[in-house]
């Protein structure tokens, strides 16, 4: 360990940690040395924290209390995971409708509100403290010491948080992230961002696979000859062509991580590319159409129970992606969690402007979100130089709201794509059951998939 790890790790993150009442490193290295337990160790500690889970929801939380109450289970009757059975399944439109005074409780810390469309084009809001976001970072930070990065290591990262509060760029700081756009991923800001690893030596690259795999295309064009040491890919499908690219071009492993922005990571991959799943975080069930448990190789719906209660409890909660369990029990890395096949249904396409700019998912979950006049949204492209934004209104939306939508949209990327408005009653959900927001239907789409 480098003397600055070392330092971060046990004194400059801890005092952080105080201040904010997160305990994200307290965690991190209970998550270290519990990783290597015995599968039955991790198995009975979840177990044990499924149980204060449930006693707290239904003692605290309204929604879960009538939904127990109805479903006449008692919480002494929920004591390990195949229990879980009993109770109903829980989706966005469940909470939503409760939100947030049923389904909220106070945990002493003070609370903010998070909104998330993930990969859906539904907004939906989940209330979060300090702590919450200590749990699920320190999963995050253990996902990428498998990828092999050390704390403080300098690094970069695409992302959607352009606007970087202060204790972001601290953050930034003191990890040494160079933080760059994921919107803008035209040729000029693509070299931009290969000019930032080479000048600052960088030798970890995180972020999306859609502005990984554009990133990578790029470099290809100019003979890019920087070694990383690792690739780390969130929030998209990692297509095996965009993986194949990436890591022919950087010369490294791309690791995958899985997590949902409701505050909780599922699964990342180790270093012999298996998925582990955050067992110690949450409890994962994978369910066929009539709510069983789908058999390992089989794919199923992806259902999330929170170990960690918040101050909103995530119980049955669907996810809405789909899942493979694994056959392996075991993994030559020596960790005793449990595995998932593989991860499926993050299924987008690309928008590709007429400038060259690609919009990949998040570029449009991460502006719409922010309008909570939006219930739901689907972007289609018929011509090259047009969009149509189909939009299931919450509400009244007015016209001085679609031109700060349109405003939103051309600040980050569209400014030459015309956007064109309709509404819809609802979006239709195509045969597949996952529900796809953005549809390129023009031949010049040479990345899009069906």
């Amino acid at each position: 360990m480098t003397i600055k790890a070392n330092l971060l790790r046990n004194l400059v993150l801890p005092i952080g940690d105080f201040v904010f009442g997160q305990e994200m490193i307290t965690r991190l290295k209970f998550l270290e040395n519990a990783q290597y337990w015995p599968l039955e160790k991790i198995q009975a500690k979840q177990a044990e924290d499924l149980r204060n889970l449930i006693q707290i929801a239904y003692a605290e939380v309204p929604f879960y209390q009538s939904m127990m109450d109805k479903a006449e289970v008692r919480p002494e009757e929920i004591n390990d995971p195949a229990d879980l059975s009993k109770l109903p399944i829980v989706t966005k439109d469940m909470l939503r409708e409760g939100y947030p005074k049923l389904t909220t409780r106070y945990t002493g810390q003070k609370t903010y509100e998070a909104s998330t469309s993930g990969s859906t084009g539904k907004n939906f809001y989940v209330m979060e403290d300090a702590m919450t976001a200590g749990w699920y970072r320190a999963s995050f930070m253990l996902s990428l010491e498998w990828a092999g990065w050390q704390i403080g290591e300098p690094h970069l990262q695409t992302g959607m948080t352009l606007d970087r509060s202060l204790d972001r760029r601290i953050k930034d700081w003191f990890l040494g992230c160079h933080y760059k756009s994921a919107y803008q991923l035209d040729d000029e800001h693509l070299d931009e961002i290969l000019i930032t690893i080479r000048k600052h030596n960088l030798r970890h690259l995180w972020g999306y696979p859609g502005s990984l795999y554009y990133l990578a295309k790029f470099a290809y064009t100019l003979g890019w000859d920087h070694p990383l040491s690792s690739v780390v890919s969130w929030g998209d499908s990692l297509y095996p062509h965009y993986r194949q690219l990436i890591e022919s071009v950087f010369q490294t492993k791309v690791f995958d991580t899985y997590g949902c922005a409701e505050g909780f990571q599922i699964a990342a991959q180790c270093e012999y590319g298996n998925y582990h799943l955050h067992a110690l975080d949450t409890v994962v069930e994978i369910l066929d159409a009539y709510e069983k448990p789908v058999k390992p190789g089989k794919i199923g719906n992806i259902v999330v129970t929170r170990l960690h209660p918040g101050p909103m409890p995530l119980i049955r909660y669907v996810v809405g992606d789909l899942g493979v369990p694994s056959k392996q029990r075991n993994c030559p890395c020596g960790r005793g969690l449990p595995m998932m096949e593989a991860i499926k249904g993050r299924d987008a396409d690309v928008i590709t402007t007429p400038s060259g700019n690609r919009l990949i998912v998040h570029f449009f979950t991460g502006i719409l979100e922010h309008f909570p006049e939006i219930d739901s949204f689907q972007v289609v492209q018929t011509e090259p130089d047009s969009i149509l934004l189909r939009i299931q209104p919450k509400g009244e939306i007015t016209d001085s709201i679609l031109d700060k939508i349109k405003t939103s949209l051309a600040d980050k990327g569209t400014s030459d794509l015309q956007v064109n408005f309709q509404f819809v009653e609802s979006i239709p959900m195509p045969p597949s059951g996952k529900h796809r927001f953005v549809i390129n239907q023009t031949h010049s789409n040479e990345d899009s998939h069906v």
